[in-house]
Formats: structure tokens, sequence, C-alpha cells
């Protein structure tokens, strides 16, 4: 959905809800990333998903909260599951990692959090919930996935995108999230998810009653180029560290 056809359909609201922090594999701290929504995003929520880790996401909230910032927020995590990644949102306890996508729903909404399957249906990605999988959560009658990232802008977009939102639309029915999955400042907001709001509450309603919208672009190639050479100096970083004896 681009940003005109929100406006006439009514979605004035703007949430990205999958982006990653210094606590897991990105390149900005949770001050940075605040800072950097506050004065540079037009967001009016975002979420901190960082793999398999809740700590920074509630550092996060606890300085959002003591902050007078102008949007909301969500604390959030990226579940590594045995069969692909899953987000959990509005959760406040971390999800462990290792267990299969159905039972890492189940942990989700045992915490009364939302699920969605991020970047799936990515043939070549490891960490991209296949269609067989899918396939079996949509036929069972005790588990369900609360949501479908169908745009994603990183790479695991590329491609992917488009068979994510054409097989949701003839198959699953899914709620549809747009979001950056940005692991640098540059890509926030890269991908949105647009609904008719302001606030973490009305974007989790817009979900839960399917009438989110995707949006957005992919990364741009200044987003890559800052990963890119982030994670290089981690990995020198790291090497030089002295061995503990």
């Amino acid at each position: 959905m681009t940003p005109e056809q929100a406006q006439y359909a009514g979605k004035h609201g703007k949430a990205d809800l999958h982006m990653h922090s210094t606590y897991s594999d990105g390149c900005g701290t949770i001050e940075e990333i605040l800072e950097h929504v506050q004065n540079n995003t037009d967001l009016d929520v975002i979420a901190l998903t960082d793999h398999d880790v809740i700590e920074g996401s509630l550092r996060a909230r606890d300085l959002w909260a003591r902050g007078s910032y102008r949007f909301d927020f969500v604390v959030g995590e990226e579940v590594t599951t045995t069969q692909g990644h899953l987000l959990a949102l509005f959760i406040e306890k971390r999800i462990p990692s290792g267990f299969s996508m159905e039972r890492s729903i189940d942990m989700i909404h045992e915490q009364g959090g939302l699920a969605v399957v991020a970047h799936p249906l990515h043939r070549f990605f490891r960490h991209s919930c296949q269609r067989s999988i899918m396939d079996q959560i949509h036929a069972s009658k005790d588990v369900w996935l609360d949501g479908v990232e169908t745009w994603n802008a990183s790479f695991c977009g590329i491609y992917a995108n488009y068979i994510a939102m054409g097989t949701n639309r003839e198959v699953y029915g899914l709620p549809e999230l747009g979001n950056s999955d940005a692991h640098t400042l540059s890509a926030i907001g890269s991908g949105v998810t647009w609904f008719n709001g302001q606030t973490a509450a009305e974007i989790r309603s817009a979900i839960e009653q399917n009438s989110s919208a995707p949006g957005g672009k992919m990364w741009d190639m200044q987003a890559y180029y800052h990963w890119v050479r982030y994670l290089m100096n981690k990995e020198q970083r790291e090497a030089r560290r002295p061995a503990i004896a």
C-alpha cells in the first residue's frame, strides 16, 4: 500500500514492528534508536525485536516511558524457532529459542502476545518459515498465527515479499504487516504497517481485526554498507579481545 492509498483508506498511522539494536545484531544502541525515531521519522509506533533476547526491548520501554517521545512503543522479540523466525509482540518475558513454530506461538499466546511470522516463504533463507509449516498451522484448530509479515524491507524480502503477499491473500487470509527489519538507523521505517490510529493499542486492534496494511520500500545501499561495516568491525574487536584464562 502506498502512502496515497493508505490516506485514501483512512489508515493514517504508521508502525514499524521489526527492528534490531546492539542487543543482538543491529548497529544502533537503544538510545540512538529512540532518538532517531523521534527526530528522523514520522512513525507512530515501533517495536524493538532483537534476536532471542528481550532485555533491550524492556530497557527501551523504560527509557521511552521516562522520556517525552511522540511515538508509542511495543516490547517484542524475534524468536528463532526450529522452523523459522517468529515475531513476538506485546510480551513481557523472553520466549526461548529452539522450539517448534507451533510451540513458540503457544508460548507467545500464553503471555497474551501476538505471534507474527517474519519474512516467510523465502526458499533459500534458512530462517524463513516454509509453506508446509504454514499450511500445517493454517489447518490446525489449536494453534494460529496472528499475522504475517508480507513486506520485509531487508534482503529477506527480496523476491519473497510478493510470494508471501500473494500466498496469504489466496490461502491464509492473515492480517498483513510491513516492517523494516532494520539493523541500521537509516533503515528504520523503510517498511511500515499502515493502520487507523496512532497508538500501540490501536495497531494491536488493527492486527486483530485484520485491518492493517503493509507498505514501504527496500533498504538502500547505505543501510547494507553500514551494517556490513559494523559487523566486520565487531568481529575484529572480538578477535582482538584477550582470552580469559
